[in-house]
Parts: structure tokens; C-alpha cells; sequence
């Protein structure tokens, strides 16, 4: 019994040793590749970080310096790699203007913290992070998803900082949203640690997806690198977590005013069955790019003119009942509706690009 015992332990330990070594040899590989990551996001113009107190958020400019406008890009959530998939878009912006992408905290470039992420604290962030930059106010705000409470919560707050703001198919805000308590428990954090030590590389491709046509083999390791590091950081999982409360405290904010507004509406913005079917193209053919062992299958909607039909009232419907409501509590909001992806810039970059530089050029 003791010789079995004591040749159980052999294996264990061995086991763990083997565990441990590989552990090393995975975080010594992470760090060797993020390194490269960094000096490419680096010589790119990426890299900028500032101090907003305890840690540094990530401040890139792009475009003109001395820019008529100043056009600050707040992401959706979770989406980390906004700076690089957003420039296909804003290259029509960037000759005659300054373009801001700020990572919040645990996103991308920027640090992470363990403070509370509410929908103040980000704005404070995004407000310090700015003027420690040096660059001045007025700005013309451009959030993508729940970039539009912390915009909505913003302009609300302090109007005379904001020149303009441009919701890419921006969170819509309403009175009946509902509060669900979440938490970050102990499996998030597990995630998180573990990415640390690098074993997210192991399934970069199930955690990153790969960007549609017409984004270079640059850009994608470029977003692969700040999506990953995204994966390694506590504040995003506070910004789930206060997801709900966030939004509500957004719509209770708004304070009506004149300040220039543009909503481009995507998700909830189609208006014919062409518009429908090559949606559904530009979809299949994301699915076909990111086909993984089965998991994700193209879907046809050609034909199905009951979908059609259904898909147009239900679209029309909550642009009335619930969008409209929403730019009429901001106040002087035009509604463009440009029916497509939720990340619209993505899908059409030149045609969203065009309609937010025409916005602009009115501001003049």
C-alpha cells in the first residue's frame, strides 16, 4: 500500500512539474509576442498613454492636427479593437480633422483598475484623460452602442464641452429599461488570470473573430493584440456588471438641448428587402470567415418573403416606439437610417464616413 502511495505521489508531482513548465514556457511565449505587438501598435500611432490619477488611459490621435473639429470615438462594449476597425471609416474625417480614439480602463492600450465602473466614473475617466492630453474642448462625441449612454450621460452633463455628438447605431435608451443584478464571480476572474499567463492565445481565434473584407493582415494583428488584452483586464467585467444600472442612470440624466446631433440607425434601420438581402449576405459571408469546427453555419433568408415582412414592421415599430422617444427626449437629433450590421462601420466605412462628414461639414 505505501509502494502505491508512494509511486502515486511520483506521478503527481511530475504532473505538476509538467503543469508548471508548461505554464512557463506559455507565459514566456505570451510576453515575447506582446512585445512584438507593442512595437507594431507602436510604429503604427497607437500607443499614447496618459495619466488620469492612479493609471493611464490610452489617448491615440489621428488626422489632422490642427483640425477644424476635434471628433472623439467612444467603443461599444467589450469592443477593444474600435481604434483599428474604425479607421477604414474615419479616413474620410481624419483630412480636415482631429480623430480621438480613447480605450477606457482594461481596454486595449489603457490600464486597468479596480474602481467601479458607473457611467460617471467613465465619463470623468474620458474627461481627465482628454484634458491631461491638452486637447481642448469643444468636441464632437462619436459612440458606437453603449458609447451612446456614456455620450448621452455626457452632453447632458456638461453641453458647453460638446460641439456635436454622432451615435453609430448608439444603445437606445428608454424609461422601461429594467435593472438585473449581476456580479463579477469567481470564474470571470479565473478568466481573467489565466489570460494573464497567456492561455488565451491557445483560442485566439474562438475570442477574436476575423474582420470582414478589406481590412490587411496588419490590421487584424493589430486588433487581435488589443482584443486580447482586453481579455486580461478586471474593469470591462465591472462595466458588465453595472451594464444595466449604467443605462438607466443615462436616460434619468438627459437633459434636452440644442446641442447638433446625428443618429445613425443600423440594427433597427431597414426599409426594403434589398436593403435585408445584402445583410444577410455581408452576414453569411462573416460566418463562412469565422466557420469553426461547426459552430457557426450560414443562414439563407432569400426567398423567405414572410421573414421580410416581419423583419420591416419589427423595425419600424421600435424606431417608433422605442428609438424616437429617445431622440426626442436629447433634443435636435437627425435620424439617418442606414439599415445594416450593429457594427455599421465596419460593414459600409465609406457610405457611415460620408454621412458623418456631410453632418460635420453643416456644423460650419
Amino acid at each position: 500500500m505505501k509502494k502505491v502511495l508512494k509511486t502515486t505521489g511520483k506521478i503527481l508531482l511530475i504532473l505538476l512539474a509538467a503543469l508548471l513548465l508548461f505554464t512557463l514556457v506559455t507565459f514566456l511565449i505570451h510576453r515575447v509576442k506582446r512585445g512584438s505587438e507593442m512595437d507594431l501598435l507602436r510604429d503604427s500611432g497607437y500607443v499614447n498613454p496618459v495619466s488620469v490619477g492612479d493609471y493611464c488611459l490610452n489617448v491615440a490621435e489621428f488626422g489632422n492636427e490642427n483640425g477644424k473639429h476635434t471628433i472623439v470615438s467612444l467603443a461599444g462594449l467589450g469592443m477593444s479593437d474600435y481604434s483599428v476597425t474604425q479607421r477604414r471609416m474615419t479616413e474620410c474625417l481624419e483630412k480636415d480633422n482631429t480623430v480621438v480614439f480613447i480605450d477606457r480602463a482594461g481596454y486595449g492600450l489603457s490600464e486597468d483598475t479596480d474602481n467601479e465602473m458607473t457611467v460617471d466614473y467613465i465619463v470623468e475617466d474620458y474627461r481627465k484623460a482628454l484634458k491631461n492630453s491638452g486637447i481642448e474642448a469643444p468636441y464632437i462625441l462619436m459612440p458606437h452602442s453603449i458609447g451612446g449612454a456614456y455620450a448621452s450621460y455626457w452632453v447632458s452633463k456638461y453641453p458647453d464641452e460638446i460641439e456635436a455628438v454622432v451615435f453609430l447605431d448608439g444603445t437606445q435608451l428608454s424609461d422601461d429599461l429594467e435593472q438585473e443584478d449581476t456580479g463579477t464571480g469567481f470564474e470571470d476572474k479565473l478568466e481573467v488570470f489565466l489570460a494573464k499567463l497567456g492561455f488565451v492565445r491557445y483560442v485566439l481565434r474562438k475570442e477574436c473573430y476575423l474582420y470582414p473584407d478589406g481590412f490587411t493582415e496588419k490590421d487584424q494583428k493589430m486588433g487581435d493584440a488589443l482584443n486580447l488584452m482586453i481579455l486580461e483586464s478586471y474593469a470591462p467585467l465591472s462595466e458588465y456588471a453595472f451594464h444595466d444600472r449604467n443605462l438607466i442612470d443615462a436616460w434619468n440624466s438627459i437633459v434636452t438641448n440644442d446641442v447638433p446631433k446625428l443618429y445613425i440607425c443600423a440594427s433597427w434601420g431597414f426599409q426594403n428587402i434589398n436593403e435585408i438581402t445584402e445583410n444577410s449576405k455581408w452576414i453569411n459571408r462573416q460566418m463562412e470567415k469565422n466557420y469553426i469546427d461547426g459552430r457557426i453555419r450560414p443562414t439563407q433568408y432569400e426567398g423567405n418573403e414572410r421573414y421580410f415582412d416581419t423583419l420591416l414592421a419589427q423595425c419600424e415599430e421600435l424606431r417608433n416606439t422605442k428609438l424616437m422617444p429617445y431622440l426626442e427626449k436629447m433634443g435636435n437629433c437627425r435620424l439617418v437610417l442606414l439599415g445594416g450590421d450593429h457594427a455599421i462601420y465596419e460593414q459600409k466605412p465609406a457610405e457611415c464616413g460620408e454621412i458623418i462628414k456631410e453632418f460635420i461639414d453643416d456644423l460650419n
